[in-house]
């Protein structure tokens, strides 16, 4: 009887630690099989990733890569700029890519504006953009520009959609609020975002400082001039190097200092180009300016306290520093001469002042050839920076 009472001991324990076990096996299952939820959630995941329905209503142009929106923002000339485009279907927005618009076109009509370099779609590395870029002009005023976009099916060039798209160009206006907080003697900086300052800013500037000179700033320069009855300027500048001068002298490095809108003051003031970055790579250093196609030396001189090269003139233009010397009117470019090279703004006829960077050649055969020599290599100012100004 104990034998069997055992036995059925056993056999009920067993029992129990199977039903265990499979209980164990079914919440397992049912932790990782995907609820109803889950899968309704997939399914519509799913369905968006699919390409919408019928044709697109109309185009979405998202932000650049640095933010800049189009139509809010105002473009700056010269600056190309690449808008990721995307089709709208009925408000379904899908990147544009060659599947979804191989059966169409586009073509593009000016409403208004001028100045537009580049207005038009195109593909890049499997994305597609919308290029836009004015021309490189320094107008003190802005331009508003407006384009008809046409989506055409390629099979009867019948119109899908058009749509208007419209933007902004130029530069803004100096903050009245900053010229107002001005006290005597301050520096005005000059912002690349809002590098124009009008005539009745200039007027306020001249009050404040007594009707004398002022100093004038930007990125690694200062030009200190009276700007009493001045006229509205744009005092853009740039960094970038001047490929005609580049490519004319491979072998030379160079720094450039450029003022895309020239603009020039009635009294003639002084300029400072900050060569800190550099001045320690070269021993002699020239400074030029390029207008008309042309290379003109300038009367510059070595500020060593500053670190800056330092010469009079009446406009801010495209100048340069490199470490060798170039023949004063050299032709780089044959273009026609613009007004930036009057001679009336034209310093390479003047010897160059004593640069103290730039020490005599040492020519002795005689005094008078000596001394022209001397004052020839000491007064090309200038500095070279690696060809990386571009």
């Amino acid at each position: 009887m104990k034998k069997a009472i055992a036995a059925l001991l056993a056999i009920s324990a067993s029992i129990s630690v199977g039903v265990t076990a499979f209980a164990d096996d079914i919440n397992t299952v049912s932790d990782t099989a995907p609820s109803s939820s889950d899968s309704s959630s997939s399914d519509n995941s799913s369905s968006e990733d699919q390409k919408p329905v019928g044709e697109p209503t109309s185009l979405v142009f998202k932000a650049d890569e640095d933010g800049v929106v189009l139509g809010d923002d105002i473009l700056e000339p010269g600056k190309e700029y690449k808008f990721p485009v995307y089709l709208s279907y009925n408000g379904t927005e899908v990147a544009m890519n060659d599947e979804n618009v191989k059966d169409y076109k586009f073509t593009y009509s000016r409403v208004s504006g001028t100045g537009m370099k580049t207005m038009e779609i195109k593909e890049r590395k499997g994305t597609y953009y919308l290029y836009v870029e004015a021309k490189d002009t320094t107008s003190t005023k802005q331009t508003d520009v407006k384009y008809n976009v046409k989506l055409v099916r390629k099979s009867n060039n019948l119109s899908v959609f058009s749509q208007e798209v419209k933007f902004t160009y130029g530069y803004e206006e100096m903050d009245d609020d900053y010229i107002s907080d001005l006290d005597k003697g301050d520096i005005i900086e000059i912002d690349s975002e809002n590098p124009v300052i009008t005539k009745s800013q200039f007027k306020s500037i001249a009050k404040i400082n007594d009707y004398k000179n002022v100093t004038l700033a930007g990125p690694e320069w200062q030009f200190t001039v009276n700007v009493t009855d001045e006229s509205t300027k744009n005092l853009s500048s740039t960094g970038a190097g001047i490929k005609e001068v580049m490519s004319k002298f491979p072998e030379q490095d160079f720094k450039f200092y450029s003022f895309p809108g020239k603009p020039s003051f009635a009294a003639t003031g002084k300029m400072a180009l900050d060569v800190s970055d550099i001045m320690d790579e070269f021993d002699k250093m020239y400074t030029y300016r390029y207008a008309g196609g042309k290379v003109y030396r300038m009367n510059a001189t070595f500020n060593e306290e500053d670190s800056t090269l330092e010469f009079r003139t009446n406009r801010l233009d495209n100048f340069f520093v490199t470490d060798q010397a170039i023949k004063d009117g050299t032709v780089v470019a044959d273009v026609d001469n613009d007004s930036s090279s009057d001679s009336s703004n034209n310093e390479a006829s003047s010897k160059p002042n004593t640069d103290k960077n730039n020490p005599g050649t040492g020519a002795s055969d005689m005094i008078n050839a000596a001394v022209i020599a001397a004052i020839a290599a000491m007064g090309a100012a200038g500095v070279a920076a690696k060809k990386r100004s571009k």
